[in-house]
């Protein structure tokens, strides 16, 4: 910046001392009055003009004496109150009193406290206390112009300090997050240095020393006054992320028509009867917990829902058993999900244990097989499987399915094979059974089934079972008669409450294909039909742990001869020996291929098949 020029102490002390602009106005007042009066004594010729400039000269010298003697006033005054001994020097006002007293050309009083004119000039004691608005002294004068210029100028430089410290304070924080993982802001030196004293430029009278201090006020520290208040971040998170929402949402947002027609098909393949502005029904899509609910929304929101209808119903009846089957509608989105494949595509014909086939005649793509055994899968079968007409296998066995077996599935016209077995289900047989009269394989073993077999079983026809277990349940009652289940391969009714005699019906005539028999651990009672013996294909008979009386029949038919493997008869109430035919049916032996001959050791009498296996009491 450019300095501005030097001024002359005349001119410093004339801006500082606005004493001066009173006595110039008496000044000129004077000299226009003196100049009156020589106007009067003089001729019109006389140099009055020369005379006025004179004296503006001797005047203006004078003024310059004066404030000479206000400086040196000033000095000496400093010099004595710092201890040093100077002469006393005449006081500023007596050069204007003599000149006033020596130039005036009238005759008035003039004494050493002032002068008075008769018009113009009022009494005047420079410097003192006079009538009307008191004249500051000088020095006072001086102290309330700095400090009428100063304040506004300290209060602006104190802003600008205190706007900078904060500023500072801020980046070291935001810099101590930044670079210290723990929290903790690192100590620095500061950014920008403090201020230093400063001394003032000298004046002529100082009345503010210079400091040597430290300003109060710094510009920046080495450390912030005031600790973070957020947790400082760490490395790790202090809770695991979920895959899932923590919080329900309450309302469903606003969506697209296309959702609402989605929703609607699935709302039918649920059987919800639910019409928009009716809360009276329950819709298992409104909860979001539903094996329903997750389905529909994982399909239209992850999933590739089809624009055909009815591959839509059949993806929409896939999706509800997946997540009914499985741990997805407890824990949301579980482990168990992402290790078994289950969803890993956003096709459902991608899961794992989904086969699909393609239409050729009606251009969709149709659910065709699922086989997930031993899975480790829970929960009840939904109602929504009825909705997979082109389904023909479907293997749920040895899982830990609850529930009873549905309805709509005995709608499965298609349906080939059934695998239920090894599982938890509950409840009846259904006289629905019958309609799945395509399937061959049809296996309901090892669950808690109870009551009594449908009496209709093998009315509608044709009949295509060929395998049907009912091993291991709960179910009583007789074993229905007339089931002419003539592709029948293996009948199991074992290890159950049946009662009754064993039918008469089954014979070579109703069961030309059948090779096994299962018929023990139940409470049958009677005698063993001697029709049996005459089914030619029979490679297996299991009569054992039963409350049968008589005996064994003969084997009437030598082809039968040749096929029989396996005859269990023990824990019963038999009486009659071993017929001697049976006995030379032994493998061991040129007749026959039997292997195992299993009766009580009352019965066995001196056949050699029997000795070393009959059952004691």
């Amino acid at each position: 910046m450019a300095s501005s020029p030097k001024r002359s102490p005349r001119s410093r002390v004339r801006d500082i001392l606005s004493d001066c602009d009173e006595i110039t106005l008496g000044h000129k007042n004077h000299i226009v009055n003196i100049s009156s009066a020589s106007s009067v004594e003089s001729s019109p010729g006389n140099a009055s003009a020369g005379e006025l400039a004179r004296k503006n000269r001797e005047w203006g010298r004078t003024i310059d004496r004066y404030v000479a003697a206000v400086l040196d006033d000033a000095s000496n005054s400093n010099s004595r109150q710092s201890g040093g001994d100077l002469p006393p020097s005449p006081h500023p006002d007596n050069h204007l009193l003599a000149f006033l007293g020596e130039k005036s050309a009238h005759s008035r009083s003039i004494n050493t406290q002032g002068f008075i004119d008769d018009v113009s000039f009022q009494p005047i004691r420079p410097f003192e206390d006079h009538e009307g608005p008191p004249v500051p002294r000088r020095k006072e004068r001086m102290e309330q112009q700095m400090k009428k210029h100063w304040k506004p100028i300290t209060a602006v430089c104190l802003g600008v300090v205190l706007v900078l410290a904060i500023s500072l304070g801020a980046s070291k924080l935001r810099n101590g997050h930044n670079g210290n993982k723990t929290g903790i802001s690192a100590v620095a030196t500061p950014l920008y240095p403090t201020m230093s004293p400063t001394t003032a430029l000298p004046t002529y009278t100082p009345t503010i020393q210079p400091t040597t201090g430290s300003p109060t006020v710094p510009i920046g520290t080495e450390s912030p006054t005031l600790e973070p208040t957020t947790a400082p971040p760490t490395e790790y998170p202090t809770k695991p992320p979920t895959n899932h929402p923590t919080l329900t949402p309450t309302n469903r947002p606003t969506m697209v028509p296309e959702y609402y027609q989605m929703l609607k098909a699935a709302r039918y393949v649920s059987g919800s009867t639910k019409r928009s502005g009716s809360n009276n029904e329950e819709d298992p899509l409104d909860d979001f917990s539903s094996p329903q609910s997750l389905a529909f929304h994982w399909l239209y929101f992850e999933g590739n829902p089809s624009h055909d209808v009815l591959e839509f119903l059949e993806q929409y009846a896939i999706a509800v058993v997946f997540f009914s089957l499985t741990e997805i509608r407890q824990s949301s989105w579980s482990n168990n999900l992402a290790q078994d494949d289950f969803t890993a595509t956003r096709e459902v014909c991608g899961w794992d244990g989904v086969r699909c086939a393609y239409d050729y005649t009606s251009n969709m793509t149709h659910v065709t097989e699922i086989k997930l055994p031993s899975n480790g899968l829970t929960g009840p079968i939904p109602k929504e499987i009825g909705f997979l007409p082109y389904l023909t296998k479907l293997d749920l066995a040895d899982n830990e399915i609850v529930g009873t077996i549905p309805e709509e599935i005995y709608n499965l016209q298609n349906l080939r094979q059934l695998y239920l077995n090894n599982n938890k289900l509950q409840g009846t047989i259904s006289p629905q059974i019958d309609n799945l009269n395509l399937a061959e394989y049809i296996y309901l073993g090892q669950n808690y089934l109870n009551g009594t077999l449908p009496p209709n079983i093998g009315v509608n026809r044709p009949n295509n079972w060929r395998f049907f277990s009912l091993y291991d349940n709960k179910l009583t009652g007789h074993i229905p008669s007339n089931m002419r289940l003539r592709n029948a391969y293996q009948l199991d009714f074992s290890r159950n409450d049946f009662d009754g005699e064993i039918p008469n019906d089954i014979n070579e005539e109703n069961y030309n294909k059948l090779r096994m028999l299962y018929l023990d651990h139940n409470s049958l009672i009677g005698t063993i039909p001697s029709s049996l013996m005459q089914m030619k294909k029979m490679k297996v008979f299991y009569f054992n742990n039963n409350m049968l009386h008589g005996k064994i029949p003969e084997i009437g038919d030598a082809e039968l001869a040749r096929n029989l493997i396996t005859i269990r008869a023990q824990h019963n109430q038999l009486t009659d020996p071993v017929p001697n035919g049976l006995c030379d049916l032994d493998v061991n032996k040129k007749y026959g291929e039997l292997v195992e001959l299993s009766v009580d050791c009352t019965i066995c009498n001196d056949c050699d098949l029997c000795k070393s296996r009959c059952y004691k009491y």
